[in-house]
């Protein structure tokens, strides 16, 4: 076979292969369903055909045997048989125009569900260029600042490096006057030279001879207790 007949009971689908339940509208169901859905009513579950006669819903062997085969139709007038094969034929061809009306269904639902993913998607899409456009714009923004930022970074480094050469010129100049200073001092703080030493002698001399008799005559007036005792004796008896 081309195809496969499966039970026209839309949420099962399962394929037939044995056995099935056929109806006179065309419809096969498994037997599963068929015994879950033809009740008292005997409503055909497909299309709601009312199925009254008693061979309007028959149980069919799909791989009949050879006997069957030859019995089946055997004692029909020719007219008859071909009415019985052009039932079938409408049969098939119906089974398969309901096919492909089901699969053109399938197929445009995928369609239309595939529409709608492919529009969803294109606004994710849409929304995420947006984003990186944005963050892109971020992105060249911060570089700019970075960009800047080194600049500056630059500037204040060479702006460091020329206060440290003037912090070095002028530490060298403040040590420089420093030592200046302090050897200065030191000439300053130290005993001058005796330029003329043998008058200073001289002068020495004589003024040590002159002090020398101050702190004689000193010694002598200031001798002791008892020198001035006798001193003020003789004033007195002098009557002085």
């Amino acid at each position: 076979m081309d195809i496969e007949l499966r039970c026209n009971q839309q949420p099962c689908r399962k394929p037939v292969t044995d056995k099935a339940v056929v109806t006179t509208c065309s419809h096969i169901f498994c037997l599963d369903c068929a015994n879950a859905l033809f009740g008292a009513a005997r409503l055909c579950p497909a299309c709601e055909t009312s199925l009254t006669e008693p061979d309007d819903v028959v149980v069919c062997s799909l791989n009949p045997t050879n006997d069957y085969k030859t019995s089946v139709l055997s004692g029909l007038s020719p007219s008859l048989i071909l009415e019985i094969c052009s039932r079938a034929l409408s049969f098939w061809q119906y089974q398969i125009h309901q096919e492909n009306s089901y699969q053109q269904s399938v197929l445009k639902y995928a369609n239309e569900k595939n529409a709608h993913l492919q529009k969803q998607l294109d606004n994710v899409i849409r929304e995420a260029n947006g984003e990186l456009n944005l963050l892109n714009s971020k992105l060249q923004a911060l570089e700019r600042d970075v960009e800047l930022e080194k600049r500056k970074n630059r500037d204040l480094q060479e702006t460091s490096r020329e206060r440290d050469k003037e912090y070095q010129k002028l530490k060298t100049q403040y040590d420089r006057m420093k030592r200046k200073a302090l050897l200065g001092t030191n000439n300053f703080n130290q005993d001058p030279p005796e330029l003329n030493p043998s008058g200073a002698n001289l002068q020495t001399g004589s003024l040590g001879a002159e002090n020398m008799g101050n702190r004689t005559g000193f010694t002598a007036i200031g001798g002791g207790a008892g020198n001035l005792n006798s001193v003020v004796g003789d004033m007195e008896a002098n009557k002085v």
